[in-house]
Order: structure tokens, then sequence, then C-alpha cells
């Protein structure tokens, strides 16, 4: 327990909030929690507006200065650019808050930027394209092929092509991708500035929301250190820091490849307590 040492979970009604919270209870710390929604689970929770709201990053430096806060965790998709610029503001009154850079959670934060940024630092990912023409789609990917938004939060609103009568015409806003037939992992890790990771842990995902696509419904450990390393010189390559969570999916011919990286807490995380763990370290340390 770190005294009275307050610690400050925005997101809880999902599931990495829920776990970062459940977490840190089971370790002796006082934990405040922040939704845009109410939760009967969460009698005192701290409704906050949602990330786009112009008065997001206000109502959040209100909520953690009333609460005496001394640790932010945000586990919300959209208000991690906002908290990474706010970051050095934060830690500099007092609240530490581990994530990357600002400039790092805008690239992580948009899909396309994440693939070109990790394809051009040689780490592997699948052939990608976005805004391009509907023929160039067909002609560079073929059939099946994947389209998912640019900015959005993991297997949501994915979609897998089969062939031309099923592909709308080519937007900007999402990308495409050859489509993975192998298994997919999710992969946790806590990395330290510059992206080394203090702790990894691969997790196998044992069912999938939409069957070949979408969130996991299930998930176990696994030991796949191809998967590991990996995600390891994603971190790396992106100089994350913090709760990583890293999808993974193994192509025909057996190589993994990132699907894509989500700068914050996982939603599995309780299945790999070792990334909390190591940011409850670095908490204790920081305080």
């Amino acid at each position: 327990m770190i005294g009275r040492a307050i610690a400050f979970v925005t997101g809880v009604g999902g599931p990495a909030g829920r776990a970062t919270a459940a977490f840190l209870r089971e370790r002796g710390v006082p934990v405040e929690v922040g939704d845009v929604r109410p939760l009967e689970e969460e009698r005192d929770l701290v409704r906050l507006p949602l990330a786009n709201d112009p008065g997001f990053l206000a109502a959040l430096r209100r909520e953690l200065d009333a609460h005496g806060a001394d640790l932010l965790v945000s586990t919300v998709t959209e208000e991690l650019p906002l908290v990474a610029r706010e970051r050095e503001a934060l830690r500099a009154a007092g609240c530490a808050v581990f994530i990357s850079s600002a400039e790092v959670a805008e690239t992580a934060n948009d899909k396309w930027l994440t693939v070109q940024a990790l394809a051009q630092a040689g780490v592997g990912v699948p052939r990608s394209l976005s805004g391009r023409e509907r023929a160039d789609l067909i002609d560079a990917l073929g059939f099946p092929l994947l389209s998912k938004p640019r900015r959005g939060r993991g297997g949501r609103g994915v979609e897998i092509h089969e062939g031309p009568g099923d592909l709308p015409a080519a937007s900007p806003d999402r990308i495409y991708q050859e489509f993975l037939a192998g298994e997919e992992y999710d992969v946790n890790l806590f990395a330290e500035p510059g992206g080394e990771p203090a702790a990894l842990v691969v997790l196998r995902k044992t069912a999938l929301r939409e069957g070949r696509v979408g969130n996991a419904v299930g998930v176990e450990r696994t030991h796949a250190p191809d998967v590991a390393d990996l995600a390891a010189a994603a971190s790396r390559a992106l100089r994350l820091e913090g709760p990583i969570d890293i999808d993974v999916r193994r192509a025909r011919d057996g190589r993994p490849l990132v699907l894509e990286v989500n700068a914050r807490v996982g939603a599995n995380v309780r299945s790999a307590d070792e990334v909390l763990e190591v940011l409850l370290k670095r908490w204790r340390k920081a305080s």
C-alpha cells in the first residue's frame, strides 16, 4: 500500500478500466473512478464528459485535484492523445501518469499512421492501403481483404470483404489490409521510456466476437517467442511508454505481423497482471 496515495482510473465502464481498478483495489490502493455514464456497481463514480467535448481536460483536471489523485490511469482510446499532451503538466502537479508522448499517442491512435511508422522501422505489418481507389485496393490486396476505421477502439468496425460485390467505395477514413488467416494474439506489456518492455505477456485469442475478427471473447497465456519479439520491436520502434496492448496475427506462412497498437491498458490485462505490477512499482518509486 502507498500510504493514502490515490489512483484515478478513467473508463471504468469498459474492460480495461474495470480490470485496472480491480487490480489496484486488490493491492490496497484507494481508487477513484470515472466514466461518461453512471454505473450501478460504482456508486461514487465521477461523471466525465466525452473525450471530444471541449471541456474534457478541464473537467478531468478538476476531478484529479478534488480527489487528490496521485496517479492517473486513462483507459479510453479517445482520451489518450489529450492526456498525453498534459503528461508533463500532470507530473509537475504531483500526479503520476505512465503514458506515451503526445506524438506517439497520436500515431498509435491512427491505424494508418501506425502501419506506416512500423513498416518504415522494419517491423512486420500486413500489406495495407488507405484512401486509394477501389480498383487499386483489389489489385494490391486481393480477396478476402479487411477494412477498419483509421481511428477506433479495438475490433470495432472491422469488416471482411470476400469479393468485389461486398467492397464499397474506398474511404480515406478507413484502412484496408490483406486478411491474415492465422492465429491471433493479444500482447500486453509495460514499456519503459523509449519503448523497452519491462514486462511482456503473450495471450492467444481463443475466440473472437465476430468469428474471424473482432475483440477477443477468450484468451489464454501462451509461449510464442516470435510474437513476443515482434511486439517488443514495435514498442521500441514507436517509443511507446506505460501499459500497452498490441494485436498480432499470423499470416498464412506463419509469420506474425502487427495488426494494431493500443497505447493503453489492454482489456485482457488481468491475464497479464505483471503489466499492472510494474505500473504499481513504478508509481511507488515515483511517490
